[in-house]
């Protein structure tokens, strides 16, 4: 489910939990049905209530088929030996990509970003770089080591590893001392 599909539950939610709370307190007489009538007599011929209700209705096709659709099943490397069938998921593949690079000499941080195409894996990376340091080199550096990495580790030829210097940056992390 989307961010998108989140908000809309989030907001669906609240609305619905206000009109269970009117009608547990028109149920428990702490309302008074004149009030309820009223507000029905009130929207009755209206076409703006229509299209309430009919925003509410799309939302709940919406919500009900973003619940239904088929989880599909996240994408993976696959291995096969005698034994049977390996899978390496494409985050522990992203993990391992950004454990690399971090322990590259110059590189501040990383964000990753590991997708299967028909030709092979590609890696993306963002990286933030010290100001000191070479950023072709470490650019270069970075794919290098990540593509011998990758290649020892899970087994799989990287078709392209992108990096993208996205920050020079002198920013370190404080360090808490523990007394």
């Amino acid at each position: 489910m989307g961010i998108i599909d989140r908000i809309i539950l989030s907001i669906y939610t609240l609305l619905l939990a206000f009109l269970s709370f009117a009608v547990i307190l028109l149920s428990l007489r702490l309302i008074p049905l004149e009030l309820a009538g009223t507000s029905l007599a009130y929207i009755y011929g209206q076409w703006e209530a229509s299209l309430v209700g009919f925003v509410f209705f799309l939302v709940s096709i919406r919500l009900l088929l973003a619940g239904l659709r088929s989880r599909k099943a996240k994408d993976a490397i696959v291995h096969h030996n005698d034994m049977g069938d390996v899978h390496i998921s494409l985050d522990a593949v992203e993990n391992l990509v950004e454990k690399v690079a971090r322990h590259i000499r110059g590189v501040r941080g990383v964000k990753v970003k590991v997708t299967l195409s028909g030709q092979g894996v590609t890696v993306r990376l963002k990286a933030v770089v010290s100001p000191e340091s070479h950023v072709p080199s470490v650019a270069g550096e970075i794919q290098k080591r990540i593509h011998e990495y990758i290649k020892n580790t899970v087994g799989v030829e990287l078709t392209d590893v992108q990096v993208m210097v996205e920050n020079i940056s002198n920013d370190f992390k404080a360090k808490q001392r523990v007394e």
